[in-house]
């Protein structure tokens, strides 16, 4: 963006230019209000400087017959913000002002090089010519775009948990110097859709109608003609489930007295839920995910049942198996009284003498 400023004139004085400095903070300065239609053009190159690289600043065109040029770090020309006066005689001749550095120098055509840019050479510069013909005129500045090495942005929040089908926005924080912006999620740019909302800068990225494939690494990345540069991770995960749960083995299960029982049950949800075990209705106490004890007696075959509980999404699923105990351990259940066992033995021995007397008398 380029913009016109004007010089204050001061009848039968020298001609003078402003310029607008590159600012490596990304702060655009405007130069001083438009007086005259007296152009002078003052070309930055390269066109957009670097910290640690250099810059020269030179009147377009260069100026002919002059007999002095003074540059000033400010909008004005005292001599207190004086960096250099270059004097083009046989050979040349630069006198510092108070505010040389040491990395100014001037050059032909009444150019100011600067070697080494750190942020303090950021601001206004303004040269002010001598010159016999030209005396008694004046110029304008041509402002150069301001152009920084853009900071690293940031994604705030730096971590969310949605709900599956609700709503997240992100907001990528950098320099208001950026030319393009760009979202991404895993590595891979995004682009807006019906779900994914981008406001009109950018700067913002609204999901609706989350689903478990917006979960994910995002973030922004920003660039302007000298650099690019992109935002640590915000990490997004979507709640959800669980849907549905299952119990491994599936039943129903056989197993002798004896035998171990271990069962694991298997819910998808995330965040990871809370299990818990009922045996026919009765809550266990058993809150893992695996359920593991010996089968001793007959009385452990039932149907035994796991509850997986999301805390977040307040969803929870059952699954449930049956367990039959086989073999020949344990009475199956049913125990003989002393009176039932004495008929028993009572009736065997009379059963014994009337097969005696039945033989003696077939004998006799």
């Amino acid at each position: 963006r380029r913009a016109m400023g004007r010089i204050p004139h001061r009848p039968g004085g020298p001609w003078t230019g402003i310029l607008l400095a590159a600012s490596v903070l990304g702060s655009c300065l405007q130069p001083a209000p438009a007086q005259t239609p007296t152009p002078v053009t003052i070309v930055l190159t390269p066109p957009s400087p670097v910290v640690g690289g250099g810059v020269s600043l030179a009147p377009q065109p260069p100026p002919q017959g002059f007999v002095s040029c003074s540059w000033h770090r400010s909008a004005t020309t005292d001599e207190n913000s004086r960096i250099l006066t270059y004097y083009p005689q046989t050979p040349p001749v630069q006198q510092n002002g108070s505010a040389h550095t040491g990395q100014e120098t001037a050059g032909p055509g009444c150019a100011l090089n600067i070697a080494g840019l750190t942020l303090s050479d950021t601001g206004n510069y303004t040269v002010q010519i001598q010159s016999p013909t030209r005396a008694g005129t004046h110029g304008n500045a041509l402002s150069v775009p301001c152009t920084e090495i853009l900071p690293k942005p940031t994604v705030t929040p730096n971590q969310t948990q949605v709900l599956e089908n609700g709503t997240f926005t992100l907001t990528c924080n950098s320099s208001p110097s950026v030319n393009t912006m760009l979202w991404l999620r895993d590595g891979a740019s995004l682009a807006s859709s019906e779900r994914l909302v981008l406001s009109p800068d950018n700067w913002t990225l609204t999901v609706l109608g989350v689903t478990r494939g917006d979960a994910g690494a995002y973030q922004c990345e920003v660039g302007n003609p000298v650099s690019i540069n992109r935002s640590k991770p915000s990490n997004v995960t979507v709640a959800y489930g669980p849907d549905s749960a299952q119990i491994d083995p599936p039943g129903p299960i056989a197993l002798t007295l004896g035998s171990l029982l271990n069962l694991m049950c298997v819910a998808d949800s995330i965040p990871a839920p809370s299990y818990r075990w009922v045996l026919n209705g009765t809550d266990t106490k058993e809150t893992g995910s695996s359920l593991t004890f010996n089968l001793t007696t007959w009385a452990q075959q039932r149907m035994y049942e796991c509850r997986a509980h999301n805390p977040v999404t307040n969803r929870t699923a059952w699954a449930s198996v049956t367990v039959r105990v086989t073999g020949t351990g344990e009475s199956p259940g049913w125990i003989l009284s002393a009176g039932a066992i004495a008929g028993i033995v009572i009736g065997s021995l009379a059963g014994a003498a009337l097969v005696g007397v039945t033989v003696y008398f077939l004998c006799e």
